[in-house]
């Protein structure tokens, strides 16, 4: 029966590292490495690995300990305890693999595996991959052992889904920077309040702006000679929530006149409100 002290010390870890892999979310590979290097500690191992699932095979993506240099290898999920834990989305535990029949015993020794401990990393019902926590000792894993491995698997299985998503987030604005960039056309995205949010080059060049960082820093309001414009255009919009080829009269930096011609949409943006997403083009 593990001591409350025991049980303390395994909940400080586990909380420890929580917080060093949501400080590190912004990259998986990172948050993957500290987690191997950390869980080997908290559950008694002596190494441990994180194996991810690719089609029918599951892929050491992370390792500690003597799997390190093992990084990289591929285990067939229908022959592997990993591929066991993985299907039946429940942890399996081999307490001497010289004699599992469900292990792999010279994959083992070759990596210098003698016992084991293996959770599945959950995201919802799906089963994404696996945490395994080994040691080249036989019988070294308590059910307290156990139980951290599931624990640090449910943390593992949440920092990935949120490393992913960030990764994903950040391609995506990659690419909507490249649009707009290199888009001819002026493109524009604003607050209905009168905030420019980001524009390219193309927009401020036609506006008479030396840059699109000094357009940035002034209102929507300014770029029109009278009030009366942006409001009857912001009437329109937000009665057809989205505009072809709507002339705009328009002023540019040096209060010279010029018109153009706008297709615009209202999307929803963060927090609720709507902003405006367009081009435009010279009249």
């Amino acid at each position: 029966m593990p001591s409350t002290l025991d049980l303390a010390e395994r909940f400080a870890g586990i909380i420890a590292l929580q917080q060093q892999a949501l400080e590190s979310a912004t990259d998986p590979d990172k948050v993957m490495k500290l987690i191997v290097d950390k869980t080997a500690g908290i559950t008694g191992g002596a190494g441990a690995v994180i194996e991810r699932l690719e089609g029918q095979e599951l892929v050491y993506a992370a390792a500690s300990g003597t799997a390190a240099e093992f990084v990289g290898t591929r285990l067939p999920v229908d022959s592997s305890l990993s591929g066991l834990a993985l299907r039946d989305k429940a942890l399996v535990r081999s307490d001497n693999t010289d004699v599992d029949p469900r292990v792999d015993a010279a994959a083992c020794h070759r990596i210098g595996i003698r016992s084991m401990i293996i959770a599945p990393l959950l995201e919802g019902d799906t089963a994404t991959g696996v945490l395994k926590s080994f040691s080249p000792r036989v019988n070294r894993f308590s059910d307290l052992d156990a139980y951290a491995l599931q624990l640090l698997a449910g943390m593992t299985a949440s920092a990935l889904v949120i490393a992913r998503q960030y990764s994903q987030r950040l391609v995506s604005e990659a690419r909507y920077r490249m649009l707009v960039d290199q888009n001819v056309a002026g493109v524009f995205r604003t607050t209905i309040g009168g905030a420019i949010v980001d524009c390219n080059t193309a927009f401020a060049d036609y506006l008479g702006y030396n840059s699109r960082e000094e357009l940035l820093a002034r209102e929507s309001w300014d770029l029109y000679a009278h009030r009366s414009d942006r409001e009857n255009f912001l009437t329109a919009l937000q009665r057809e929530r989205l505009l072809r080829n709507y002339h705009l009269p328009l002023k540019r930096k040096d209060g010279s006149p010029v018109s153009g011609v706008v297709n615009v949409s209202l999307v929803p943006a963060d927090g609720g409100e709507s902003q405006l997403l367009g081009t435009l083009v010279e009249e």
